[in-house]
């Protein structure tokens, strides 16, 4: 990003805006009446917000914006899931997508301009890391999805799991859930921010001490290195038993129960047996996991398993006190897997992107 841009708005917090209007001579109460105006009213430009003076108007928009960002593509299911491509300053796109389940209003958020973690499952990296998101970026992509609600819907929760790690994008990211979070910004309650992560052990340990109650969860995908390391890469630094021991240490910390999130692929971690290894891994430890068949894909190997199987893991997971939900695919039929709709907009085709993504699983999973 370019440091000379104009900022926006929708990076500062109350006392930033508060230190602003101080500065351009207004009293602090201005600041409260433009957060209204953005995060309540949906206002998207200064000169909408009425009970500001014209001046004042003026000379603020001389040096900064509502919004950075724009809406330029949105798709939709049958299901009531929406899918956004977002435009960034530097000519950038990013996506968003808005998930309902009843009064279960969710906007599920991207953190960087692609990702460096190239798991196998997913096609955020196929085009590589180009950089973080600024906090202001990652917030606008929640009121985009607000703005086009339906007049009797509500957000109720917001999930960092779209483009990228939000761990390695950390202080701008826990800016932004801050701000979510505020009575004077989104509002949404802690409990129901839930931030994803591949596994990137100084975050999460970062995030224990945050005193924020929001929901962690952690893409497992394999119960030992060996499957672990072959669909998620950074394993092979990492470990599968020091970020389960992590994991324990945030619960330790927090109190608060982890998720684990678990893609079902045929003949590589979806076995009775992989399942046994699960319970023995987690045992002990407070969480539940979220388990998910992989979306078949015709170009590639891989596929999801069949129902009885997908039915024994469960019941095997269960049958050892762990608490299991298998979870709903609601956006593979507009590309809702994360990357998909981005990778569609660099015009890369399919026969092109298959010979550079060797193995790699699109059309994957969207968690609610």
């Amino acid at each position: 990003m370019d440091e000379t841009e104009i900022q926006s708005i929708t990076n500062m917090t109350l006392s930033d805006l508060e230190a602003l209007c101080i500065s351009m001579g207004e009293p602090v109460y201005r600041a409260k009446q433009m957060l209204f105006w953005i995060y309540d009213k949906g206002a998207t430009a200064f000169g909408q917000m009425s009970n500001l003076s014209k001046n004042f108007q003026k000379q603020i928009a001389g040096q900064y914006q509502v919004f950075q960002t724009k809406v330029s593509t949105i798709t939709q299911t049958a299901y009531g899931t929406e899918k956004y491509l977002i435009h960034l300053p530097d000519e950038n796109v990013i996506e968003c997508v808005l998930l309902r389940e009843g009064k279960k209003i969710t906007a599920c958020v991207s953190t960087q301009v692609g990702c460096a973690m190239a798991c196998q499952f997913c096609a955020s990296g196929l085009l590589g890391m180009e950089r973080d998101l600024t906090t202001s970026e990652i917030v606008e992509q929640a009121l985009h999805i607000k703005s086009h609600l339906l007049p009797e819907e509500r957000l109720t929760n917001i999930v960092f799991m779209g483009i990228g790690e939000p761990l390695m994008n950390y202080d701008n990211v826990i800016r932004a859930v801050r701000i979510m979070n505020a009575e004077w910004g989104l509002g949404i309650g802690a409990r129901h921010i839930t931030i994803s992560t591949v596994g990137v052990i100084d975050g999460i340990r970062r995030l224990a001490h945050e005193g924020l109650q929001v929901n962690l969860a952690i893409s497992l995908h394999a119960p030992n290195d060996i499957i672990r390391s072959e669909i998620i890469p950074s394993n092979k630094k990492t470990g599968i038993k020091n970020l389960v021991a992590t994991a324990r240490e945030y619960f330790e910390i927090t109190r608060r129960d982890i998720s684990f999130e678990y893609l079902l692929i045929e003949g590589v971690n979806a076995s009775k047996h992989d399942a046994e290894s699960l319970t023995r891994l987690l045992k002990g430890l407070q969480c539940n996991i979220n388990v998910l068949p992989v979306n078949p894909v015709e170009e590639f190997h891989r596929r999801p398993p069949s129902q009885e199987t997908i039915e024994t893991f469960c019941s095997t997971l269960e049958k050892h006190g762990l608490v299991v939900t298998l979870r709903k695919k609601k956006g593979s039929h507009i590309n809702a897997a994360c990357g998909q709709l981005r990778l569609q907009r660099e015009n890369i085709s399919g026969r092109k992107l298959y010979g550079k993504a060797k193995n790699i699983l699109l059309n994957t999973w969207v968690i609610l």
